[in-house]
Order: structure tokens, then C-alpha cells, then sequence
């Protein structure tokens, strides 16, 4: 329910984030703006409103005041990361898990980083902002149905979430190839929609392992672990993928990205007969 709103929130943003430039874009112009600070008014005017919703409208039970308490989170990083990294070493099925999370994120966040670069030059000058908006929006909106749809998926599965998780991952290797070959705006859209619903769709099963593999009391630590490989996973992908599309082209990027899904889903399939093996 969670990733469900979240995905909703982006998406309703995006939409409003594409029409605004176009919209009143000219009168920004005018006053001597960019059409672009339209967008950032309005996110910083929603960021005003969530701070005071936020600050007035949730309750807590008072909590006594520790003027270090900063100071002391900052320095207990190092310790929490160390702690996180020898439980996923204690525990193989975790590393695999984690590892094939990273994989996953190599490939796929250049997707969503550079998808809007590639598909502007299909759209009309006029309405580009727009319609990126609204396709972001639809994005989110996949990714929220495919989260919805993932127990569904993971029945079809009998419930092995390893299995569900390695068919997510050849499914959007085979999207992220097809993705590429997209020359029309039509076609992208459609693929696009797909590589999102399979996206969404990985969330659960991901999150179900992790948690079936360490007790109640290490799941904050874990949880950030993952964040943490995931990030930078994430960033190494973008390097990588950039520096491809920079020498040859953003289509041969994303194809040569999609065989970081091809581990992935090696990698889930071996922790599958592990968690099977184990169970």
C-alpha cells in the first residue's frame, strides 16, 4: 500500500509538473523566468504545505529532547553499515538477494534517468513538456498496478518469491531490449507501459525474502543495507550506461544494460534453489 501511494504521489506530480511549463510557461518568460521555474514554484510551494500538514496535522507522544542525537546518528553510520554487511556475509541467500537487487538497479534506473532525452524528439516542440509529463505519470501509475498485481503474480508462482522475482527479471530484459528497437512514439509508449508494470511487480517478492531472512530486530539495518547497495548500483549503471550512449548510442546503451539483468536473474534463480534447498 505503500509503494502503491508513493507511486500515485510521483505520478500525480509528474502530471502537473509537465502541464505547468507548458501552460504558463510564457508568462514566466515574460517575467523574466525560465518556463521551467514554473514547476520549481509550484514543488516548492507543495513542499510548504506537506511541511505545515506535517507539523500541525500529525500527532506524537512528546519523546525527550537529545541535543546530540544528530551528531551521534552521523557517527553510528560507519558502525550500522559494518553490522548490516557482516549479516548479508553470515547469510548467503541475503547476499545473492542483495546483489541481484544491485544488478537490477544498474540496468533499469538509466531507463528512467535518460527515457525522457530519447523520446522528446518523437514529440511535437509545443506539447513535449506535456506529454513527457503525462507519460512520467503513467510510469508511476504502472508501477503502482504492477504492485498491486504482484500477489496475484507471486500466486501464479505457488508463492516462491525467488521464482517471482527471476521471472520479473527476464521479463524486463527482454522489455529493455525491445525498449531499444522503439523508433515511434506509439510503440515506446506501449513497451514502456509493460517494462513498468513488470517493474512494480518486483517490489514484493524482493521485500519478502529479505525479511524472511533475518529476524524482527535486524530489519531497519537491513532495509538500509539494501537502500545502500541499490543507490549504488544505481549510479554505477548511470556511469556505465552513459559513458555507452556517449560512445555509441542511448538504444545500444540500454541493450548492453539489459545484461545486467541477464545475471540478475541467474543470480535469483540460484538463490530460489537455495531458499528451497534450505526450506
Amino acid at each position: 500500500k505503500a509503494q502503491w501511494a508513493n507511486a500515485m504521489g510521483l505520478a500525480f506530480g509528474a502530471i502537473c509538473g509537465g502541464l505547468l511549463p507548458d501552460a504558463f510557461g510564457a508568462t514566466a518568460i515574460r517575467l523574466g523566468f525560465s518556463i521551467y521555474d514554473v514547476s520549481y514554484a509550484a514543488s516548492f510551494i507543495m513542499m510548504t504545505v506537506l511541511f505545515l500538514y506535517t507539523l500541525f496535522a500529525i500527532t506524537e507522544e512528546p519523546r525527550p529532547l537529545n541535543p546530540n542525537a544528530l551528531t551521534q546518528g552521523f557517527t553510528n553510520v560507519p558502525a550500522v553499515i559494518k553490522e548490516a554487511g557482516f549479516l548479508a556475509l553470515k547469510h548467503p541467500s541475503l547476499s545473492m538477494l542483495l546483489l541481484a537487487l544491485t544488478l537490477f538497479l544498474m540496468a533499469t534506473n538509466p531507463i528512467e534517468v535518460f527515457w525522457p532525452t530519447h523520446v522528446k524528439g518523437m514529440l511535437s516542440e509545443g506539447h513535449a513538456n506535456t506529454a513527457i509529463g503525462v507519460l512520467t505519470a503513467t510510469y508511476f501509475f504502472s508501477i503502482a498496478f504492477g504492485a498491486a498485481l504482484s500477489p496475484r503474480i507471486n500466486q501464479i508462482f505457488k508463492r516462491r518469491n525467488a521464482i517471482s522475482l527471476s521471472a520479473a527479471f527476464a521479463c524486463l530484459a527482454a522489455l529493455q531490449i525491445a525498449l531499444a528497437f522503439q523508433g515511434g512514439i506509439v510503440g515506446f509508449v506501449g513497451v514502456f507501459i509493460l517494462f513498468s508494470v513488470v517493474l512494480g511487480s518486483t517490489e514484493t517478492p524482493a521485500s519478502s525474502i529479505l525479511h524472511s531472512c533475518v529476524e524482527n530486530h535486524q530489519r531497519s539495518t537491513m532495509l538500509s543495507l539494501r537502500s545502500l547497495v541499490q543507490q549504488l548500483g544505481a549510479a554505477i549503471g548511470l556511469m556505465a550506461v552513459g559513458g555507452l550512449a556517449e560512445s555509441y548510442s542511448l538504444q545500444s546503451a540500454w541493450i548492453g544494460g539489459a545484461g545486467f539483468l541477464v545475471m540478475a536473474v541467474l543470480l535469483a534463480g540460484i538463490l530460489a534453489k537455495r531458499l528451497e534447498t534450505s526450506g
